[in-house]
């Protein structure tokens, strides 16, 4: 019997006879390699690996640790490091394309690092955990998951080609993310947002800030628990439904070609019609909240 990735080759040696299955290898990966590095004259920490799931997450630790999980213990797939001026890459070793290698790579970033934090990957998961007060971070990944818990940065950048994005409780000034496929949802989140979804649906729950957003074929749905600034929201083709708190005051325009608009029931109109809607909510305000779609239905509502 043979094996090559996930398929089982047999091989008769009476009738020479060749069969394959389909088997799932369900072997654990396991530690291969293990390294530390100062980053004490590093203020930019990049991450260029793929096919494996990345796991980022804060340590008390004074130095940076990275540990390498796979099937086969091959000293030429290690990660190897590179110094460039102040930069530190952490760069995956040469490695065959084969989708059963199950690779997986665990990177402790100590608390004490404040500088820029880039992630570059082709295929697999990446997950970031426990950072804070990063001055930029920048996501990039062809083909695969991201999912953020408890990060704090000046810059947030995520650009997407496939995958879905999961946030909980994050603080940035500045959010850039663009999803080419996949769904983005973002929990208890707060900062200035620019958010394009390609072909997927967006969800904000429980969201602090101000900014502006774009799904091309997908749903939008925004619910805000504070607005300290400008609301945009457009579709191409989709629905988008926005929550704001109770008491908020702004002004609002909402248009649509083919679908329903929707505005609260306080709602003081400068134009009523059927497909564009203008008008304020509460008392005089310079904040002003923007909805428009080409197909689909406009729901702007308190939470």
């Amino acid at each position: 019997m043979g094996r090559l990735g996930n398929f089982f080759i047999h091989r008769s040696n009476e009738t020479n006879k060749v069969t394959i299955e389909i088997g799932v290898n369900t072997k654990q990966p396991a530690l291969v390699n293990a390294f530390s590095e100062s980053l004490s004259a590093v203020d930019h920490l990049a991450i260029n690996y793929s096919a494996a799931t990345i796991v980022v997450r804060a340590t008390e630790r004074p130095e940076l640790s990275v540990r390498e999980y796979m099937l086969v213990d091959e000293a030429s797939y290690y990660a190897h490091v590179s110094h460039t001026g102040s930069r530190l890459s952490i760069i995956a070793g040469d490695r065959p394309a084969q989708d059963n290698l199950n690779i997986r790579i665990e990177v402790d970033v100590p608390t004490s690092y404040q500088g820029r934090l880039e992630i570059s990957s082709v295929s697999g998961t990446i997950k970031l955990n426990g950072l804070h007060d990063l001055r930029s971070l920048a996501i990039t990944s062809t083909s695969g998951n991201i999912e953020m818990d408890d990060l704090s940065t000046t810059g947030l950048t995520i650009d997407s080609v496939t995958g879905n994005l999961k946030g909980k409780g994050l603080v940035a000034d500045d959010y850039t993310i663009n999803a080419m496929s996949g769904n983005v949802h973002l929990l208890n989140s707060r900062g200035n947002y620019f958010i394009r979804c390609s072909a997927g649906s967006l969800r904000l729950d429980d969201a602090h800030g101000h900014g502006k957003f774009e799904v091309t074929s997908g749903t939008a749905k925004l619910c805000f628990a504070e607005v300290d600034g400008n609301l945009a929201a457009e579709s191409s083709a989709g629905s988008v439904r926005l929550q704001v708190p109770r008491e908020l005051d702004y002004g609002f325009n909402l248009e649509t070609s083919i679908g329903r608009l929707k505005t609260p029931d306080n709602a003081h109109f400068s134009n009523n019609e059927r497909s564009y809607q203008t008008g304020a909510v509460g008392e005089p305000s310079e904040l002003m909240i923007s909805m428009l779609t080409v197909v689909g239905s406009l729901t702007l509502e308190p939470r």
